[in-house]
């Protein structure tokens, strides 16, 4: 899989190149400085993969992305996390958020091949048991949006009705392991294929709106790069 890089700043170009040269399989074609002579390359190669960074001269990573007919896959690199919810409207492939370690930009790389292998996520579907008011329901997990601990209990939001039943929010993480549930406060799992959008620290769903805890954010937009489809 051949790259660019699209960096304005010395120290990232070469933290990047370094990187690029320890992924077995992932050939540095380039280095450039701004969106322009990016471009110029662009047009008479043939490039699988960007690292494009956002604040670039004269014209923005986001703004370049945007400009392109066919583009390649692209990993945004970027000291600003509000970005990446622009990123995923984008379609990319994942962000690196500065500074990086190895293991995280390895990782965004092993999406990319990922993406360009054509592999596809595909959803389960399953029903499960509760419990609630003496009564036994059978809920399908795709109808939960959302579960929110309260002491010994929680509740199972669902569309069109919430649940309250017996256990913990540790007890309902695993019953939900698998599926495409992640915790994204202390007391909240959330549905991610429910998510409409996130706006600073607030979750958007079904009419709802959640708090997005910095210390799970990562690992949400991780999952949300990792669903898309090529």
């Amino acid at each position: 899989m051949n790259c660019i890089v699209i960096e304005d700043e010395p120290a990232a170009q070469s933290i990047l190149e370094h990187n690029i040269s320890l992924c077995p399989g992932l050939s540095c074609l380039g280095i450039f400085q701004d969106a322009f002579a990016a471009q110029a390359f662009l047009d008479h190669h043939t490039v699988d993969l960007m690292f494009l960074d956002i604040n670039l001269p004269e014209m923005s990573g986001v703004s370049f992305l945007k400009s392109l007919i066919h583009p390649p896959l692209v990993i945004f690199t970027t000291a600003y996390p509000q970005y990446a919810i622009e990123g995923f409207d984008l379609e990319i492939v994942d962000f690196l958020l500065k500074p990086f370690s190895f293991e995280r930009f390895s990782k965004a790389v092993n999406k990319a091949k990922e993406r360009l292998n054509g592999a596809v996520v595909v959803p389960v579907n399953s029903r499960i048991s509760v419990k609630c008011d003496r009564r036994i329901y059978q809920i399908g997990i795709e109808d939960i949006l959302y579960v929110e601990a309260c002491g010994d209990y929680v509740t199972l939001c669902c569309t069109g009705r919430k649940l309250v039943v017996h256990g913990t929010l540790k007890s309902w993480e695993d019953k939900l392991s698998g599926y495409s549930f992640l915790k994204v406060h202390r007391t909240n799992l959330v549905n991610i294929s429910k998510i409409d959008h996130i706006e600073g620290n607030t979750i958007h769903l079904a009419g709802h709106k959640l708090l997005l805890s910095e210390n799970y954010k990562q690992n949400l937009y991780d999952q949300l790069f990792k669903q898309q489809k090529p």
